[in-house]
């Protein structure tokens, strides 16, 4: 069994994903026979049964799953939500701005699909490499069980979870409704995906983003640090001390970037598809190379929005030059 305690009334569960290093943590946080999850894994058999054990062994024989808070809608945190919802009672909380990216990615993913695919015609990438791109994704939908929240968040609740009042921290920037959950009586954070210990999280431009979603990450990572969390409890990699540390590593990370990305853009405009092969070159998988283009993409707006770099735009082609 992958629970461990990892602060006073806190248990991590780590559950089996096939990528990030092999795990996601989630959290349960029992109050007698109730357990609170935050997070809940893909929607497969073996994190089903860790969860029921899990809840067994926190709530007793009687335990049972009253809250689950999902950070974002990615396969990894919010896979299993359905079924927890239509098979084990559990009461869904999600931010708003989640809620409708759900039947688009994981249900009704033609239309998506079809909008993907003009999206990267129009940052110019070639076909055949399009047509294999804008599929990439599909698969995941078999990993998700999309649930229906019974309560949908903003940002600034206080939350009952378990024996604790946490506090939901709005982050948008990996995902437009990103939160992370917040602790002020102990300065613990869940932090989601928003800070990790040994990565930075995917952060990009595409059809489903915020229009600037790596400011609105940056602006997110600051908020937190300003909260001076003692612990902060990713859902991937190990406890941490603070942010500030890492913090700062993150966002240099992606300052270095910047300036990169606008010494490499020239007078002759290009495509966020050339920018994207100059940085980081071919990619062995196709996934990869989507997700290369959307971080460079969001590099190459934030740019833009400081005026560092021209956007110039047209029905057919999105191009960026120096300014």
């Amino acid at each position: 069994m992958r629970l461990t305690e990892v602060k006073e009334g806190i248990f991590e569960l780590r559950l089996p994903i096939p990528w990030e290093g092999g795990w996601v943590n989630c959290f349960l946080l029992p109050d007698g026979e109730h357990v609170d999850m935050v997070d809940c894994g893909l929607n497969n058999a073996d994190s089903i049964a860790l969860i029921e054990e899990g809840v067994r062994e926190m709530g007793g024989p009687g335990g049972h799953l009253r809250t689950l808070v999902v950070t974002h809608i990615h396969p990894d945190h919010f896979g299993a939500a359905g079924e927890l919802v239509l098979h084990h009672g559990a009461k869904l909380y999600l931010h708003r701005l989640e809620v409708p990216l759900v039947s688009p990615r994981y249900q009704e993913v033609d239309s998506l699909v079809e909008e993907v695919g003009r999206w990267l015609s129009l940052h110019g990438v070639p076909e055949p490499e399009a047509a294999e791109m804008r599929n990439a994704s599909r698969w995941l939908r078999q990993l998700v069980d999309p649930g229906v929240p019974a309560l949908q968040l903003d940002g600034a609740e206080m939350l009952h979870l378990g024996r604790r009042q946490l506090r939901v921290e709005w982050t948008p920037g990996h995902s437009p409704g990103h939160i992370c959950l917040y602790d002020p009586s102990d300065r613990t954070l869940l932090s989601g995906d928003q800070i990790l210990p040994d990565a930075s999280p995917n952060v990009g431009l595409h059809p489903q983003s915020t229009s600037d979603p790596l400011d609105d990450y940056l602006e997110g990572l600051r908020r937190l640090v300003d909260l001076e969390p003692a612990l902060v409890l990713p859902a991937h990699g190990r406890p941490m001390e603070g942010t500030g540390g890492r913090a700062g590593q993150v966002r240099a990370h992606h300052l270095r970037r910047k300036r990169q990305i606008e010494h490499l853009v020239t007078e002759h405009p290009m495509t966020g598809w050339e920018v994207a092969i100059a940085v980081w070159g071919r990619r062995e998988h196709i996934y990869d190379q989507r997700l290369a283009l959307q971080e460079g993409l969001a590099h190459l707006q934030s740019l833009a929005r400081e005026g560092r770099i021209t956007k110039e735009a047209s029905t057919l082609r999105i191009e960026w030059r120096r300014s």
